[in-house]
């Protein structure tokens, strides 16, 4: 199989011949390009990284989160305030009166909620010292987190500096000279040992009192972000009775057998087809060249006429293992063949999620028989009948069904107590709503959410409605939880529902704080009840059942006239509505799904709706005047919008938060909507990408409520063309990458205080080097990307050198060709890419540093890079253990690398072409690390010593293994059980002697 970017062969197999460079970092490579809908993030303040804070889901217990204060300085302020801001949402949060506590020993109950907590957040004031309970907590703490690193400690240094914590300074001083007189030596230095800790971490310094606002908002978003992180992790432990249904499917795709098997899991709505269909997806996942989960195929079918292609090209993106990989099929036809080509070759896993009668295997996908040998297939359906029509292809049917009592009841009572059985008093009113509920792990826990922490009466209640509720149609009980929101919560759950499955969070929340409503309360509490998930890229997720009922509702409205709903999602529906201009007040959002065939939509269309705050269509054009039309607008989507002659005039873009107009190519300077933009007071967010035929920019609104704009490829601007950055004061996300711009005026980007994405790759501009000199005043800069050196940017100011340009310590994620001068400052960067840096050198930070132990990194790749260490570095400098991933390509003149004896971390690392470097130190103390699963050096002759040659240890890790023209001996192969893929091709030593110990490796694909 060649690589479709690189033409290079790709290889899953043994392979004992020279080729080229690894598939794997090739079609595996990320895009450098902006999202279509990038976060913006929310002002956070010091805010910890949140993927550095856990890598595992978080410990089981009681309590999400345990407040360690001292009393009299802050429950009445600061903790008060975040307390009720959790218990708002019905975060399960401790909070003690320790200070009305004496005595020389914390109890057991204390101690047992400290130790069943997950979260610790430690309000360290000025006077926190004085008291030894505070301290003996804290101690705890400590302890709990040393033994279990899936804790995590969030510290609040309030009014008090966080170098006083570390090193018990300032008011701690005093404080301890009394312990030291009253207390056991080992116990006061195990207090000291606690906040030498805690003052290391990264946290919140509140200087002011003034600052309460942002800081509360900062550690709220911070816990709900790593709750919401852990709720996204696959934790079967949470899956109540999954273990046999996953046992009983792995059973039937007999993995051992070379043949195609196909499983069919089957079942009503909401019973967990989906949930252990994934379970053995990424449970079996390792065990095929490439996997592929298509999720929601029925509901993709429905409003999509294209669905089928749609189905096909995430298939082929996923095979060739690119997220941002895009492709052109322009018919069903089209898209078996690429499958043919590109994904049958490949031993494959794929998930074929909720399937109805609609869709045809062989019509999307193709012959089964094309399929390689070994490949498998699992099938989720509600409707039996739909898979049997698979029996042709031999599919197994699996049943799931209800949960039995005692399972049913272990499920209620961890969503509804946080434990796996009733608390004291509640035994009888959970068992007899478990009993109505039959069974529906779905229904289970959002009622389960709904009923945490309310009273009996509550129960109660809740009880009366689910006992009108008939057996059969007790999937209806979901309506219960939904009933029991306010109604704000209502609309943006039903807003959700039909609109923004797989959408932008913070896009979202600018309309619905626009007209009123309050996303950052009620988000929350929609995620804490089940009824939504927010993934890893910021996006909404909604089960299907939950899907169909909010929609339902909707449905409701109206069962017979959907323009006199609120919503209108259905693409059909929307485009009779608009041509026969059957539009009413009743419509608050209308989405066409795609493109809109007639092309064109005049301002007579809109007349009747006057109440519209939600419109989206790909590739349609606006004619007519559109004054006193659509006065209510605030989300505008027209992607790939057309001129085709047409020009709006009089647009209303008075209450616009978001006008998102991307890859409208054919959008020229002269469309009549500009004139409108310079209006839009209220605008948050602006999307230009892709407007390649612009010539020149629009006038930007000046009222400083503009929170991102995304210029990337507007690159056909005029030569006079100039970007006025003046009153972008409010602005988080400035994308300007692959722009040509004279200058850029009105102010530097160092004013821009609250920026924390952006992106000048490839921009072109005549005073860059000033606008970018001032780029360490950046203090909230999360993201940086600029593909061009800084210095040489920076080369011609007036006494500036290389070693001046500081980048801001706020960074987190970094792309650049810079030296980056002050690496050892970034102890909150988690990924780092360098290439193209070779004059200056690439300066690691000595071993004396303390860099390596205290950054967050988690990636580096360095590429054609020159990596200043001298021969006579002795001991030669060291990269963060936080590190997990590890890639230098192509650095060509390095002769030494950082030692990666500590990197205990590390899953991936890949040296390739490397042509001087002479050893690699600590490679085989890495290896004897069991996490590295990757393992790839290339193209590195001058090695001398890669291995040690008899080298005794086992790594049950390693899967994948290639050496190729390196020098050096092979590592024992019997070293790596697991090995499951093995590259070794000019190998300068000793091969041939270890190829008959191949035959013993049953692991190998």
């Amino acid at each position: 199989m060649d690589c479709c970017f690189c033409g290079i062969r790709a290889c899953a197999k043994v392979i004992l011949a020279p080729i080229c460079i690894p598939y794997k970092l090739c079609c595996g490579s990320k895009s450098n390009t902006s999202p279509q809908h990038p976060h913006v993030p929310s002002p956070i303040s010091k805010q910890p990284s949140i993927s550095s804070l856990s890598k595992s889901s978080l410990p089981k217990g009681n309590y999400e989160v345990f407040l360690n204060f001292r009393g009299p300085d802050t429950r009445h302020q600061f903790t008060g305030f975040l307390f009720n801001t959790l218990d708002n949402v019905k975060i399960r949060t401790f909070m003690d009166d320790n200070d009305l506590y004496q005595g020389e020993e914390i109890g057991p109950s204390l101690v047992k909620s400290i130790e069943q907590s997950k979260i610790y957040v430690v309000i360290l004031s000025a006077n926190y010292a004085e008291s030894k309970w505070c301290l003996r907590e804290l101690a705890k703490i400590v302890e709990c987190r040393e033994r279990d690193k899936r804790h995590i400690i969030l510290p609040i240094f309030y009014l008090v500096d966080p170098f006083d914590v570390k090193h018990q300074a300032g008011p701690y001083e005093k404080a301890f000279q009394q312990h030291e007189r009253n207390c056991a030596p080992e116990i006061v230095q195990s207090w000291r040992k606690a906040l030498e800790l805690v003052g290391r971490l990264s946290g919140w310094h509140v200087k002011r009192t003034d600052q309460h606002k942002d800081t509360l908002d900062g550690v709220f978003k911070t816990i709900l972000a790593v709750i919401r992180r852990n709720d996204n992790l696959l934790d079967t432990s949470d899956l109540v009775g999954i273990d046999e249904h996953v046992k009983a499917i792995t059973e039937k795709l007999s993995l051992e057998s070379p043949d195609l098997t196909m499983v069919g899991i089957h079942g009503f709505g909401g019973i967990g087809k989906t949930t252990i269909a994934r379970t053995v997806y990424h449970k079996l996942g390792d065990e095929f060249e490439r996997q592929c989960f298509l999720q929601n195929i029925r509901e993709k079918q429905e409003v999509d006429k294209d669905a089928a292609i749609e189905l096909q090209k995430t298939l082929i993106s996923s095979v060739m293992m690119r997220k941002d990989f895009t492709i052109s099929i322009n018919s069903v036809e089209e898209g078996r063949k690429l499958i043919e080509d590109r994904v049958t070759p490949f031993i494959i896993l794929i998930v074929l999620d909720d399937v109805d009668e609609k869709f045809n295997f062989k019509e999307v996908l193709g012959d089964l028989e094309n399929f390689a040998r070994g490949s498998r297939f699992i099938i989720t359906s509600r409707n039996i009948k739909v898979l049997s029509s698979f029996n042709k292809n031999k599919c197994k049917l699996y049943e799931v069904g209800p949960l039995n009592r005692q399972l049913s009841l272990q499920l209620f009572c961890k969503h509804a107590f946080g434990e796996d059985g009733p608390q004291s008093g509640f035994e009888t009113l959970a068992k007899k709503i478990v009993k109505k509920i039959n069974g529906v792990p779905l229904v289970l826990e959002v009622i389960g959410k709904s009923l945490s922490k309310e009273e009996k009466s509550f129960w109660e209640g809740t009880l009366a409605q689910i006992e009108k509720i008939p057996p059969k149609e007790i999937i209806q009980t979901l309506r219960i939880s939904y009933e029991q929101l306010d109604y704000q919560a209502q609309q943006i759950f039903l807003d959700i529902a039909c609109l923004y499955i797989g959408e932008n969070k913070d896009l979202a929340s600018y309309m619905w704080s626009d007209i009123g409503f309050y996303p950052d309360k009620e988000i929350p509490l929609l995620i804490h009840r089940s009824l939504i998930k927010i993934g890893d890229d910021n996006k909404f997720q909604v089960h299907d059942q939950l899907r169909d009922m909010g929609r339902a509702i909707v449905r409701e409205e109206s069962f017979e006239h959907p323009w006199m709903r609120s919503r209108v999602w259905n693409k059909k529906e929307a485009v009779e509505l608009l041509q026969y201009k059957k539009g009413s007040i009743n419509v608050k959002a209308l989405n066409l799904e795609d493109e809109y065939e007639t092309g064109k939509l005049t301002c007579e269309y809109f007349q009747n709706l006057s109440e519209l705050r939600y419109f989206e269509a790909h590739g349609v054009a606006f004619e007519g005047d559109f004054n006193e039309i659509l006065p209510n607008i605030r989300s505008l989507c027209l992607r790939e919008h057309k001129n085709e002659g047409c020009y709006p005039t009089n647009f209303q873009m008075r209450n616009l938060v978001t006008l998102d107009l991307e890859d409208s190519w054919d959008l020229k300077s002269d469309w009549g909507g500009w004139s409108q933009l310079k209006t839009a007071n209220k605008l948050k967010f602006l999307n230009l990408s892709g407007c390649s035929s612009l010539t020149r920019l629009p006038d930007l609104p000046r009222s400083g409520s503009l929170e991102g704009i995304n210029l990337s490829k507007v690159s056909n601007l005029d030569p006079d063309v100039e970007l006025n950055v003046g009153g972008l004061w409010n602005l988080k996300q400035l994308y300007l990458n692959d722009v040509k711009l004279k200058r850029i005026s009105g102010g530097t980007i160092g004013t821009m205080k609250k920026l924390k994405v952006l992106d000048v790759s490839d921009l072109e501009c005549e005073n860059l080097e000033e606008v970018l000199a001032d780029i360490a005043e950046l203090s909230s800069l999360e993201t940086l990307t600029t593909t061009k050196p800084l210095t040489d940017e920076l080369q011609d100011i007036d006494d500036l050198t290389p070693s001046d340009i500081e980048l801001p310590t706020s960074l987190k994620r970094l792309r650049t060709s810079s030296p980056v001068v002050n690496l050892s400052e970034l102890l909150k960067l988690k990924v780092l890419t360098v290439q193209d840096c070779y004059d200056p050198k690439l300066q690691i930070p000595s071993v004396e540093d303390s860099w390596w132990k205290e950054s967050k990194l988690k990636h580096i790749t360095l590429i054609n890079t020159n990596i200043d260490i001298a021969s006579s570095s002795s001991p030669l400098p060291r990269l963060p253990s936080s590190l997990e991933f590890l890639i230098i390509w192509d650095c060509l003149e390095s002769k030494w690398l950082p030692t990666l004896e500590n990197l205990e971390n590390l899953i991936e690392l890949g040296i390739i072409e490397c042509g001087h470097l002479q050893e690699i130190q600590g490679l085989e103390k890495l290896l004897q690390c069991n996490n590295l699963k990757s393992l790839q050096i290339a193209s590195c002759p001058k090695l001398t010593s890669t291995f040690r040659r008899g080298g005794r240890f086992v790594n049950s890790s390693l899967q994948e293994l290639c050496l190729r023209n390196c020098g050096g001996s092979i590592p024992r192969l019997s070293n790596f059980p697991s090995l499951k893929e093995l590259e070794i091709g000019k190998i300068i030593g000793e091969a041939s002697e270890q190829v008959t110990i191949l035959a013993l490796f049953t692991t190998l694909s």
